[in-house]
């Protein structure tokens, strides 16, 4: 095992896709044991109902180190695959660039490494339930009945990051939510605090809800 590796981090990780080939390389992924997440959903769209991707050109993928270590290196070079997100591109250009010094590069290994998404099943199950929302609604599936003191997500990502309170129903499919900005803050003990920071209500469509 290589120090590389040894620096890796358990977590979902964003892969980037070549052009329309998100479910090829998911297939592929899949095959080679790794568990992986592309978020499809369906559309009515002139009264025929089709299959789309939500994130064209890219890919979720849950690396486990106890199985997925010793195949980490052939996630690149798996079919359909582009390349792993890399969310601090400065420090890994500079390493491949060769003008760092040997201390410095050393220093730096950590961040060349991809890192999993921050949160990410927080993430993954918030997408998921925007999934469940679309497909009931191309479906015709209305939504459970609301009642004041629901918890609710709605199906736009814009959203994805507010806690949402239904309040009450204004009639003809409309309703009122309360939506709490939250911010978040990692304790020196790894876990994370979320406080409100502001809240603001809003009048949204009840076809756009579904409780949390």
């Amino acid at each position: 095992m290589s120090i590389r590796e040894c620096l890796l981090e358990e977590g979902w990780y964003l892969l980037k896709t070549k052009v329309r080939q998100e479910l090829r390389a998911m297939e592929h992924l899949e095959n080679l044991g790794f568990d992986t997440y592309c978020p499809v959903f369906r559309q009515k769209s002139k009264g025929a109902v089709k299959e789309e991707i939500l994130f064209p050109g890219y890919l979720f993928l849950l690396l486990d180190l106890e199985k997925d270590l010793k195949k980490f290196h052939t996630i690149r070079s798996c079919r359909g695959v582009q390349e792993m997100v890399h969310f601090n591109r400065i420090t890994r250009q500079l390493v491949n660039s060769g003008r760092m010094s040997k201390k410095e590069e050393e220093k730096a290994k950590s961040d060349v490494l991809p890192k999993p998404i921050p949160n990410g099943d927080d993430i993954i199950d918030e997408i998921r339930n925007i999934v469940k929302i679309l497909n009931n609604k191309a479906d015709g599936i209305k939504p459970d009945a609301l009642e004041p003191g629901d918890r609710v997500v709605m199906n736009n990502p814009l959203f994805k990051h507010l806690e949402m309170t239904f309040e009450k129903s204004l009639g003809s499919y409309r309703g009122q939510i309360l939506i709490s900005h939250i911010q978040e803050q990692r304790l020196s003990d790894g876990s994370t605090q979320k406080t409100v920071v502001k809240e603001r209500r809003m009048n949204v469509n009840l076809d756009d809800l579904e409780k949390a």
